[in-house]
């Protein structure tokens, strides 16, 4: 699966979740990805469904690379970003870290706008 499937993927099933995928480009070996929520701040159920979608992928053959996304409200506002590692991922895979350690590693890039704080 290359990153267009992957984002084909993204935007299907994370529009259930109120979860809109604006763009999507590929650069230096990251895909970066925007996306605009009616939620406040970030949230971790919403940073675990775009996860959960991400880990699917790569179950599937979607060869991880490090993901950055740019959050926004519906208006358009910034509201902050986060990220994921593809060696996380493959560790995730691998047993190598836990559950538990993936979510905090991704809990831990989460940087909010300060209006959002």
């Amino acid at each position: 699966m290359d990153d267009a499937a992957l984002v084909d993927r993204l935007e299907t099933y994370l529009m259930s979740h109120g979860i809109y995928l604006e763009r999507s480009a590929h650069e230096r070996e990251t895909l970066h990805i925007e996306y605009e929520t009616a939620v406040d701040g970030i949230p971790d159920p919403q940073l675990g469904r775009v996860c959960s979608e991400l880990i699917d992928a790569h179950e599937a053959g979607w060869e991880p690379t490090d993901v950055h996304a740019w959050v926004f409200s519906l208006d358009g506002a910034f509201v902050g970003e986060w990220e994921v590692r593809g060696g996380w991922l493959r560790a995730l895979e691998n047993g190598n870290v836990s559950e538990t350690d993936f979510s905090t590693l991704v809990r831990s890039t989460r940087e909010l706008e300060e209006s959002t704080r």
